[in-house]
């Protein structure tokens, strides 16, 4: 039932707001990136269950392209949480299959509501 979760976010507040969720709910995050190279570094490492990605990170990348590869290269679903949830992105987004999106600012319970069809998926699952 413990998700392995990495957080794509550049604000260091909104991502130890994201790890503080997530880990209050007994999921365990695998790392926590602000560009593509350290989110593919971390998915190299670790078996993922989903990403939590911002639209905006740091470097020439964007979530979108982020969300792209770590599904076509390590079978990761992403779930946005941007403060750019809007049609332009729910669209650029939806061949890498998002589990949601989520405006930012959020509530707890926005974050664990979207991430709980995984946690019963992953039933004999034990985190990262």
């Amino acid at each position: 039932m413990t998700l392995c979760v990495l957080i794509v976010e550049d604000e260091p507040l909104i991502a130890m707001d994201l790890q503080s969720i997530i880990e209050d709910a007994d999921h365990e995050v695998a790392g926590i990136a602000t560009r593509m190279s350290e989110a593919m570094e971390i998915a190299s490492r670790k078996r993922l269950d989903v990403a939590i990605m911002d639209y905006n990170i740091a470097g020439s990348h964007d979530g979108v392209d982020v969300a792209r590869r770590l599904r076509e290269e390590h079978g990761v679903g992403s779930l946005f949480v941007s403060g750019n949830v809007n049609n332009r992105l729910r669209a650029m987004a939806a061949a890498w299959e998002p589990l949601g999106f989520i405006a930012k600012p959020f509530r707890d319970e926005d974050i664990l509501r979207a991430l709980e069809p995984l946690a019963l998926e992953a039933r004999n699952h034990q985190g990262c």
